[in-house]
């Protein structure tokens, strides 16, 4: 396990029953297309930030969004790497490399990604990524 899986279950640990961010799930709903789940993962508020020549979506628009990116991807896998992982009260601010797999091709991006905790669970606030090289 990664020193910053570990800092993220030290530190949240105790929050419920959820002890850390659901990102391999996420990663894998949006593999599947799995349109609940992704909505499941997100919270009502999300603000969704892909790069340019794409704009910044905020709540219903947002979700629809990444459910929409999510429905016309052909991938086979998708991962979240977070390099870093910070507390800032009931939030976890991660930044990492989001990588996806389609056949033998590889692609990443830089992400950033802001979870809160609310209800027991952790969920997406904030989402923002660079182009996939």
């Amino acid at each position: 396990m990664s020193v910053v899986l570990l800092l993220t279950f030290a530190v949240f640990g105790e929050a419920g029953a959820q002890s850390g961010p659901p990102r391999w799930q996420l990663a894998a709903a949006f593999v599947k297309r799995d349109s609940l789940a992704l909505r499941r993962y997100l919270t009502p508020d999300v603000m969704i930030w892909p790069p340019p020549p794409d704009t910044a979506r905020r709540g219903i628009a947002a979700a629809d969004y990444f459910v929409r990116l999510s429905q016309s991807s052909t991938l086979s896998r998708s991962e979240f790497r977070p390099t870093s992982v910070a507390a800032d009260g009931d939030y976890l601010v991660e930044h990492g490399t989001w990588t996806f797999t389609h056949g033998r091709s590889k692609v990443s991006a830089r992400y950033d990604l802001r979870w809160r905790h609310a209800e027991g669970k952790w969920r997406v606030s904030f989402l923002r990524w660079e182009l996939f090289q």
